[in-house]
C-alpha cells in the first residue's frame, strides 16, 4: 500500500466514524425527544384522569394543561422540578385559574413564570434553590392571597426579615437561616 492510499484510506476511516458518532448522536437526541414526549403525556393524561397536581419537568406541558378545559378546572398544585422554563410557554400558566400552590425545585426561569402567574390566586409558594435573586422575592408582595412561603435553601436572615415584615398576613418559613450555617471562615 502506498503512503497516498493509506492517507486515504485513514481519512475514509475517519470520516466513517464521524458520521457513526452524528448518527449516534441524532438518535441519542431523538430517544430524548420521545422519552421527554413520554413524560409530557403522563403527567397530562394523570390529571386528566383526576390528579390535581402536576409534576413539570419540561415547560412545553405548560400549554398542554392550560389548553386543556379538564386540566384548567382540575388542576391546583404545581411542582416545576429541574425545569429550564421556555419564556414562550411562561404565559400558559396564568390560564391555569384554579391553582393555589406552587413549588420551585432547581428551576430556570422563575421570576418569568411567577410574572406571569399574578393573577392566580396563589396562597401557597416553596422554593428550593430557584434562580432568583434575593431581591427578587420582594415580588412575592404582589400575590394578595397568600399566606405562606417556604424557603428549603439557605436564606439571608436579613431578607428573612424584611419578607416578614412587608407581608405581615403571610407565614415565612425559612428553616435554613444563613446565620445559623456552620460555613468555614
Amino acid at each position: 500500500m502506498t503512503r497516498s492510499s493509506a492517507l486515504w484510506l485513514c481519512m475514509i476511516l475517519i470520516s466513517a466514524a464521524a458520521l457513526a458518532v452524528a448518527v449516534h448522536n441524532y438518535q441519542s437526541g431523538r430517544q430524548l425527544e420521545r422519552t421527554g414526549l413520554e413524560a409530557r403525556q403522563k403527567q397530562f393524561n394523570a390529571v386528566k384522569q383526576g390528579d390535581t397536581s402536576a409534576l413539570i419537568m419540561d415547560s412545553r406541558l405548560l400549554p398542554m394543561l392550560a389548553d386543556d378545559a379538564d386540566c384548567r378546572r382540575l388542576l391546583t398544585s404545581l411542582t416545576f422540578a429541574e425545569t429550564d422554563i421556555d419564556s414562550a410557554h411562561t404565559p400558559h400558566v396564568a390560564k391555569l385559574t384554579n391553582v393555589t400552590s406552587m413549588t420551585f425545585y432547581c428551576t430556570k426561569g422563575t421570576k418569568d413564570l411567577l410574572l406571569a402567574a399574578r393573577s392566580l390566586s396563589l396562597t401557597d409558594l416553596s422554593f428550593e434553590g430557584p434562580d432568583l435573586q434575593p431581591d427578587s422575592y420582594l415580588m412575592l408582595k404582589d400575590f394578595p392571597h397568600l399566606k405562606r412561603v417556604r424557603f428549603e435553601q439557605v436564606m439571608d436572615d436579613a431578607l428573612i426579615d424584611r419578607l416578614k415584615l412587608e407581608m405581615p398576613g403571610v407565614t415565612i418559613d425559612a428553616p435554613h437561616p444563613a446565620s445559623e450555617q456552620n460555613v468555614a471562615k
